[in-house]
């Protein structure tokens, strides 16, 4: 009973830090890709990850939720944003290693010391590929890079698309077409949440 009154007790503490976000227009995780990274720790247990976007840490509380002994990264490029995440992460599991990263991830990552085992990546959509193009050379083998809203509410599906959403649509066309054909990569699509891709580093 234990057990499920903590689920309750998670399920109200994450719906008020989604509520918060979205009312500061903080884009989230839908709760099944969020339960989906939270199974992929749990099973990976990787020694180090990646968050490329982190928001308010509404998805790094999936994330690192059932991280061992592994280490978690987030950069954003919203401070405030940032200090919420470090903030909310912190008061929640003190006891994880865990660090954030204020800045621009494509000047962050190329300075980085650390290959990791895991990637997630929910920032601006048009820069999709820019994202993998700078970690590709600190993944180690078997790495899973992650990718949320691939699907950019259906409108990669569409014909046309208004101009304002061309650049995030082109960005994550051509990342698609790149994980889909590249040798490198073994890569799966969920139709969940807003679209997610999954690929493994062969």
């Amino acid at each position: 009973m234990k057990e499920l009154e903590n689920f309750l007790s998670e399920k109200e503490s994450l719906k008020k830090i989604a509520e918060s976000s979205i009312n500061n227009k903080v884009p989230v995780v839908s709760n099944d890709v969020g339960r989906l990274l939270e199974t992929i720790i749990f099973l990976k247990q990787p020694e180090n990850l990646l968050e490329i976007g982190c928001g308010e840490g509404y998805s790094t509380y999936y994330i690192i939720k059932n991280l061992e002994s592994g280490s978690y990264l987030g950069i954003d490029l919203n401070k405030k944003r940032l200090e919420k995440a470090e903030k909310f992460i912190s008061s929640n599991f003190p006891e994880k290693k865990a660090s954030f990263i204020h800045g621009n991830a494509l000047k962050i990552i190329p300075e980085l010391n650390t290959c990791f085992d895991v990637v997630f990546i929910d920032a601006a959509k048009y820069e999709y590929l820019r994202y993998f193009e700078s970690i590709r050379k600190k993944l180690n083998k078997n790495a899973l890079i992650i990718a949320d809203n691939v699907f950019f509410n259906e409108k990669i599906f569409l014909n046309y698309v208004k101009e304002h959403d061309r650049n995030s649509v082109n960005g994550i066309k051509d990342f698609i077409r790149f994980i889909s054909e590249s040798n490198l990569l073994k890569t799966i699509f969920l139709d969940i949440g807003d679209g997610v891709s999954i690929s493994i580093l062969k």
